[in-house]
């Protein structure tokens, strides 16, 4: 947050309302919204700050959905849409122009309206395509993640921590009736050389992918083709994957 500017006053600003957000949505009686004095018991936060705290940016934001932008819509129907990808699962490379398969079909199905150039030139600039031929695309990567700071990306970022925190808080609420949600971890036995993470990280983004693809396509055709609903079943449960590298910092005794 310091490197990209962010102030301690403005995190505060975010952390309140989001605790408002929170008491006033998630903690509600009765399905109506509890009232500021409540919120105020609940969190601490005096009734004073509650009323502006509720009208403010953050809060009316909290609850909207993120929702994928174009050019991760684009990515993720390369990845995924049958027209667009080979026999064993991988994205098929495309040439700019012509009819379908090409990266301008491709856009006009599913950002219809947006221009494809715009589409490439914002892929070529994260690095999420490479010019493998005359005008021909191959994409490098299945999510587009934008490398800045932006407002939807420190959104996207409290989304994946707070997905991480539901699983965690399921797993050890002590409830026998509800069945552990998927979690793992795997800890490499010794410290790694620069050159070494580097290669680790490269294995992942290729072995980490083609795992992430193989449950992509189960989630889409297994349970949504195959299985579907079964009569009177309604579909409202969101679910999803996380993967991620971490690495810890080196501790050597010094602040950094």
């Amino acid at each position: 947050m310091l490197r990209e500017g962010l102030t301690y006053p403005e995190f505060a600003l975010i952390s309140r309302a989001a605790f408002v957000n929170c008491a006033a949505k998630d903690f509600a009686v009765g399905g109506s919204d509890r009232s500021s004095k409540s919120i105020e018991t609940l969190t601490g936060i005096p009734e004073s700050d509650i009323n502006s705290l509720l009208a403010h940016e953050f809060v009316a934001k909290a609850d909207a959905p993120v929702e994928p932008n174009n050019f991760a819509r684009v990515l993720h129907g390369w990845h995924n849409d049958r027209d667009y990808v080979g026999p064993y699962g991988f994205p098929i490379d495309l040439p700019f122009h012509g009819p379908s398969p090409s990266l301008t079909a491709l856009v006009a199905r599913h950002t219809p309206g947006i221009a494809a150039d715009v589409i490439l030139r914002e892929l070529m600039r994260i690095s999420a395509v490479r010019e493998v031929g005359n005008n021909i695309w191959q994409p490098t990567v299945q999510e587009y993640l934008d490398p800045t700071l932006s407002p939807e990306n420190i959104r996207r970022m409290g989304k994946l921590v707070e997905s991480l925190l539901s699983t965690l808080e399921s797993n050890t609420s002590g409830d026998k009736n509800r069945n552990d949600l998927f979690e793992r971890t795997m800890i490499v036995d010794a410290p790694l050389s620069k050159s070494q993470l580097l290669a680790f990280q490269a294995y992942l983004k290729v072995v980490g992918g083609q795992f992430l693809q193989r449950v992509d396509t189960y989630a889409a055709v297994d349970l949504q083709e195959k299985m579907g609903l079964a009569p009177g079943e309604v579909a409202s449960i969101q679910a999803g994957l996380q993967c991620f590298l971490f690495v810890e910092p080196v501790d050597d005794g010094k602040i950094h």
